[in-house]
C-alpha cells in the first residue's frame, strides 16, 4: 500500500451510554490510526446523540484499521472511555470512500454502548 490521504468526517454519535451518575456526559471522539497518529472531536456538553460534523485528515501508509474510541469527559478524575471499535480500512482503500455507522462497545462487555456515524474518503 502506497501512502495516501485519509480523511475522517465524525458526522454524529447516537445512543450513547451514560456515565455521569449526576447530568449526562460529556462526549467526544478519538480516532487512532496508530500509537503517533489520532485526532479527536470538540468535546459536547450533557448530550448523548452528539452531532460533530468534524473533518480530520490522515497521512496513511499502509495502516490496516482506524480506532474509533467515544469518551466522556470529566472536569474531576480522569476521563472515562464510553467504548470503542476497530474499523477495517479495506473499504476504504478499495472502493475510496466507506460512509458506515459502527457500535461501540466497552472493553470486556459485548454490549451495544452507542453508534457513530463516520464517512471516510482516502486518495493516493
Amino acid at each position: 500500500m502506497t501512502k495516501g490521504s485519509l480523511k475522517v468526517t465524525v458526522v454524529e454519535a447516537k445512543k450513547l451510554s451514560d456515565l455521569d451518575f449526576i447530568g449526562k456526559s460529556d462526549p467526544y471522539v478519538k480516532l487512532v490510526l496508530d500509537v503517533n497518529k489520532s485526532q479527536q472531536t470538540t468535546i459536547k456538553k450533557s448530550d448523548l446523540n452528539p452531532k460533530y460534523n468534524e473533518e480530520f485528515d490522515f497521512t496513511t501508509d499502509g495502516q490496516k484499521e482506524l480506532k474509533v474510541e467515544v469518551w466522556d469527559r470529566n472536569t474531576i478524575g480522569s476521563d472515562e472511555i464510553i467504548g470503542s471499535e476497530v474499523i477495517p480500512l479495506n473499504t476504504v482503500y478499495t472502493k475510496g470512500y466507506h460512509d458506515v455507522w459502527i457500535k461501540i462497545k466497552a472493553k470486556n462487555d459485548k454490549r451495544n454502548h452507542g453508534e457513530v456515524h463516520l464517512i471516510l474518503e482516502y486518495a493516493v
